[in-house]
């Protein structure tokens, strides 16, 4: 039924989430409330609750190393099974900002930065999602690039760059069939994107999307702005700015009825597709098939050895011998303690720990070698205090956590996690808006002496204190710097010194103010352990080969914050330095979600990138290393010699919160100004050699193709991913305008063809308002990474 047909504050309401993470049901539409989720990584937990568990998938940027969109569009599809299974109806996902900087804290939710890599991987992911009938919501339309000053930044792009580069991802996704689309925080032109009529009008009646445009959590400030333009559902609910203001709004004649309407029709739209409209069924795609739960581990671990890419192995140190090898070091603090995922409100916990790489390898070689662990470092990061032996005063494993209302207890929990966000309401204590305390109590023993660090922060004034001594207060945030803080996890620690085996009781109060958002983070280090360098050294030096696991931890990559820097940290640093010095058959594995600053890549045989990869990381990892699967994955994100190299080090805001985007970046910069890369984006070498034949250009469909024999000309099954390039007249840097994969035995060859992007020889006229063909010769490059050209051709256009 049309929504004209019925009661103006009917329809409104229609326009604001019910809670956090679900919308109005309304009977006299047959609608019942929808279900969303966040979850590039994983569907995330509705009340941030450690003890909803869910698929922990390959990181964004991984997915965007696999250059596959079968193996992405089966990581999706793996993920809407379990969305079917759990009642969601729509995922906030894929990602498909670009790691322009690759300083964001969120560059491992990214899939690229290159647009049509990430425009191609992302509508995979929109195809396994929705062929499933769970709606994707591609974010953050658009320019959040950055997480400096994400809420109130202004993009300043030209309208040209804006186009053919950020919004290039966006509009194929739509081009693919996306149900929803989630605007940003940040602005474009000093214009909020939620706001932004010209940049919504782009996507509605240039696009053709007739989905529903959904406002990033607590992106509006105003009421009429979006509706205008055309945001149709504000998130989170209950209504701020939407439902009865939006109401008020049409009757006051300052958003037509028309609009509106427009917003409801999409949301009955989207409701129809995923079945939430009564009588009609979930629309699943023909010969749709579900992952179910007993098939999910695999598919990941396979995606995970997808992504890894190989960029160093030199006298083919890789694969390693399990059988042939004496005694393998594995060190390194992600050895012991890998890191999955940045520090985001979209935390994912698997149902089971995952394999971390010292026991997935201990396994894999442990049977025919003796595999022996140092971590190298002195000093491991914060963690939760549920990483180490806590109890309840009732000695209940984990902690406890009190819930006082005016004094009195209204709810008590023992949890596993130290660490909790509650958007809206606190189950079964109530609404975040209504001033709460926080209590949390637990027994630690530890297990060394020394001196531990305790921290704590949240969204009020929290005290910390460790056998009745306080150790730290910290106030509570400032009003506007709530949503900032809680992303960030900011603490305030204190030291003391404990002995081992006796235990002390921490005890962590937070009295709060109501708000939309109420968390509360604790935290703890362990003493530093001395020598660790030097066992590291001596281990490294004793075996035949060493695994060097190195990379970030949890706060490295954080919602709200961007890095300094792309460098390990020096500890690190140093490890590698003293581990390459004592043994000359070192692999590095980079276990990080951006791309690193590697000037040590030159003294190591041997350097994978693993970037999060998921709960399958550890699995896959060994497989890899010993050989049972082959490493095939491309750099989806350019490495260069130095930060400096980038077109993007030093860009910062200015007085008015405004960042100018200097263009091209990544890839293109590099070759614009002569400069080569340390790891060249698309480069990766696999376990095998390849030799590329005579190409030749050639219709196809309607559409251009590069069609060239590729031949395996090693001695081992793999996979090779052709690219192509195109060089347009006048200018000086080849864009990516195809790629495709082929996988073949030792001593085969076969024909490919790559199809090339339909924009390959176009630009935007900013002008005329539209693509314009342009004449004259362009080259197209085609090789095995954007520095790696095999052979370039010639069209005349």
């Amino acid at each position: 039924m049309h929504a004209s047909a019925h009661p103006l504050p009917t329809a409104a309401s229609l326009t604001a989430g019910k809670t956090g993470w679900s919308t109005l049901d309304e009977p006299a539409f047959g609608l019942r409330s929808l279900h969303l989720v966040d979850g590039p990584l994983g569907l995330v937990s509705p009340t941030f609750d450690e003890r909803e568990t869910s698929l922990l998938l390959p990181s964004g940027i991984a997915l965007g190393a696999t250059w596959d969109p079968d193996v992405v569009g089966g990581v999706a599809a793996a993920q809407a099974s379990e969305a079917r299974r759990r009642g969601f109806d729509a995922v906030y996902a894929p990602n498909l900002n670009l790691a322009r900087t690759g300083l964001s804290g969120r560059t491992f939710e990214m899939l690229s930065e290159d647009p049509f890599l990430a425009g191609v991987l992302g509508a995979a992911y929109v195809t396994g999602l929705q062929d499933q009938g769970v709606a994707a919501f591609p974010k953050h339309l658009v320019c959040n690039d950055t997480e400096t000053a994400r809420q109130s930044m202004s993009a300043e792009v030209d309208d040209t760059t804006l186009r053919e580069v950020y919004l290039r991802p966006f509009e194929m996704a739509v081009r693919a069939g996306a149900w929803g689309l989630m605007a940003a925080y940040n602005r474009l032109g000093g214009t909020p994107c939620t706001a932004h009529a010209g940049l919504l009008a782009i996507v509605k009646e240039e696009w053709g999307f007739d989905g529903v445009v959904v406002s990033d959590y607590f992106a509006l400030k105003e009421t009429v702005g979006p509706a205008l333009a055309g945001l149709d559902l504000e998130m989170p609910g209950p209504a701020i700015h939407y439902g009865a203001r939006l109401a008020e709004a049409v009757e006051r004649g300052q958003v037509p009825h028309a609009r509106l309407e427009d917003a409801v029709e999409r949301l009955l739209r989207l409701a129809r597709r995923v079945g939430g409209i009564e009588g009609v069924d979930r629309q699943v795609a023909a010969g749709a098939a579900s992952v179910p739960p007993e098939q999910a581990q695999e598919t990941l671990v396979r995606a995970a050895a997808a992504s890894f890419v190989l960029v160093r192995n030199e006298d083919a140190l890789l694969p390693l011998d399990p059988a042939g090898t004496r005694r393998l070091a594995v060190i390194g603090p992600n050895a012991g303690r890998p890191c999955y995922q940045g520090a985001t409100f979209g935390r994912i916990r698997p149902e089971q720990p995952p394999a971390t790489p010292l026991q997935a390898v201990r396994e894999r070689f442990g049977p025919l070698c003796d595999v022996v662990y140092e971590p190298g470092v002195d000093t491991l990061p914060p963690d939760s205090l549920g990483a180490f032996r806590v109890t309840t005063p009732d000695k209940e494993p984990g902690v406890r956590l009190e819930y006082l209302r005016d004094g009195h207890i209204a709810l008590t929990e023992v949890r596993a996690d130290s660490a909790f966000i509650w958007f809206g309401n606190i189950p079964g204590v109530g609404p975040t808006t209504e001033p709460v305390t926080l209590r949390l109590t637990a027994v630690l023993t530890p297990e060394t002496g020394g001196h531990w660090t305790f921290g704590a922060g949240g969204s009020g004034t929290t005290t910390l204190s460790v056998d009745g001594v306080v150790l730290a207060r910290r106030p509570a945030p400032a009003a506007g710097d709530v949503m900032g803080q809680v992303a960030r996890a900011e603490t305030t620690t204190g030291q003391v010194e404990l002995r081992a085996g006796e235990p002390v009781t921490v005890v962590v109060e937070m009295v709060a103010t109501g708000g939309p958002v109420q968390a509360l983070t604790v935290g703890c280090t362990p003493p530093a352990t001395p020598g660790a360098l030097e066992r590291a050294r001596q281990a490294a030096a004793s075996a035949d080969a060493v695994v060097l696991v190195v990379g970030d931890e949890l706060e490295t990559s954080r919602e709200s914050k961007d890095l300094d820097h792309s460098a390990l940290p020096q500890a690190q640093r140093e490890l590698v330095d003293a581990v390459a010095r004592a043994n000359p058959r070192t692999v590095v594995v980079v276990n990080a979600g951006r791309p690193v600053d590697a000037p040590w890549a030159d003294s190591v045989p041997a350097v994978l990138q693993s970037w999060f990869a998921g709960q399958g990381y550890g699995t896959a990892l060994a497989r890899v290393l010993a050989g049972d699967d082959e490493p095939g994955g491309r750099m989806p994100v350019t490495v260069p010699l130095r930060d400096a190299d980038r077109a993007t080090h030093g860009e910062t805001l200015d007085a008015e919160l405004r960042r100018v985007y200097r263009e091209p970046t990544g890839y293109r910069h590099l070759s614009r100004s002569g400069t080569q890369a340390r790891f060249a984006f698309g480069a990766g070498l696999g376990y095998t050699t390849w030799r590329l034949g005579t190409a030749s250009l050639v219709a196809s469909g309607g559409r251009w193709a590069v069609r060239l024999p590729v031949a395996n000309t090693g001695e081992r099954r793999g996979r090779e991913v052709v690219q192509v390039y195109v060089r347009a007249p006048g200018e000086t840097d080849a864009r990516l305008a195809g790629f495709t994969g082929i996988r073949l035995d030792a001593g085969q060859e076969a024909e490919v063809e790559v199809e090339l992007d339909e924009r390959a020889w176009q630009r935007w006229d900013a002008a005329r308002g539209g693509w314009s063909v342009i004449g004259g010769r362009h080259e197209v490059r085609v090789g095995r990474s954007a520095e790696d050209i095999a052979q370039a051709l010639v069209h005349e256009v």
